[in-house]
């Protein structure tokens, strides 16, 4: 599924992500558009689940570290740039 996004926090930018949705949507993100690029997910460091969304560290094609979110309420993806490498 291809899912595009407002903006949900000032922190965070809206990003459209391709996810894989087995028994549930978002089991895991396959694929983000950032800086206008579509990018494969490369690893996924780490996964969590609040009331309001489920979150993603992980690493794209081209060393880029992000956390990843997907609002529930809103039907809704943003990411956050994280610094470091995640090897």
């Amino acid at each position: 599924m291809l899912h595009g996004s407002p903006v949900v926090s000032a922190e965070e930018s809206p990003v459209r992500v391709e996810a894989y949705a087995g028994a549930r949507y978002p089991e895991r993100p396959l694929r983000v558009e950032w800086q206008g690029v579509m990018r494969e997910v490369i690893e996924i460091e780490r996964q969590w689940q609040e009331p309001e969304r489920r979150c993603f560290v992980l690493t794209l094609e081209g060393d880029t570290r992000l956390r990843l979110c997907y609002y529930f309420r809103h039907d809704a993806w943003s990411a956050s740039e994280l610094g470091g490498s995640a090897t």
